[in-house]
């Protein structure tokens, strides 16, 4: 329990974990207390882990923890919440992703500074969201399409396009706020 030790450890893995959390879809003003979370396991379990043999066997431990309080936090987030579901959520979901479709488009990417946000946005969904969004916002499929090729649900595809939708906005928020405006917009 050094203090160095302890703070180079957080360093170093924290902006890890982090990443897993909002692959896993945790919401960015969650994502530093399910982190936080993450590492109070780490103090109470680092006494009983052994090292493998394998060169990864901390980051997998990691990993399992930080899984394990992910899905602490859905439980959590699910006790608190309604779900919604059926036919008119699945129809709100397929208007929504449209509704948004009009100010993503291939056009619209072709600036440099929307070539970093989309690279800068890229990083934190998993491959199949991205690759769901890209196919039915910038090649202009179809859900069904894109369904095809990634293997996902149509609802799973539009539930995809849209928080990559909704991020990508939030971040153009972010940084018209700190610039004032930005020369190129979605």
């Amino acid at each position: 329990m050094d203090p160095q030790a302890w703070n180079r450890l957080v360093t170093t893995f924290g902006p890890i974990v982090y990443r897993w959390c909002r692959a896993s879809h945790v919401p960015m003003s969650d994502a530093a207390d399910v982190v936080q979370e993450v590492f109070s396991s780490v103090v109470r379990g680092i006494g009983n882990f052994e090292r493998q043999k394998n060169a990864g066997s901390f980051r997998s431990w990691l990993a399992t923890i930080t899984r394990n309080r992910t899905a602490d936090y859905f439980r959590r987030a699910a006790k608190s919440q309604a779900a919604v579901g059926g036919t008119n959520a699945m129809n709100a979901l397929e208007q929504l992703a449209e509704s948004v479709d009009s100010t993503i488009t291939p056009e619209s990417i072709q600036g440099a500074f929307t070539r970093q946000l989309l690279t800068q946005v890229r990083v934190e969904f998993e491959t199949i969201t991205w690759t769901a969004f890209w196919l039915t916002t910038m090649e202009g499929k179809s859900a069904s399409e894109a369904a095809g090729a990634t293997g996902l649900s149509r609802a799973s595809v539009y539930q995809a396009k849209s928080r990559v939708l909704r991020r990508l906005r939030q971040r153009l928020c972010e940084v018209e706020n700190v610039h004032g405006q930005s020369s190129d917009k979605f």
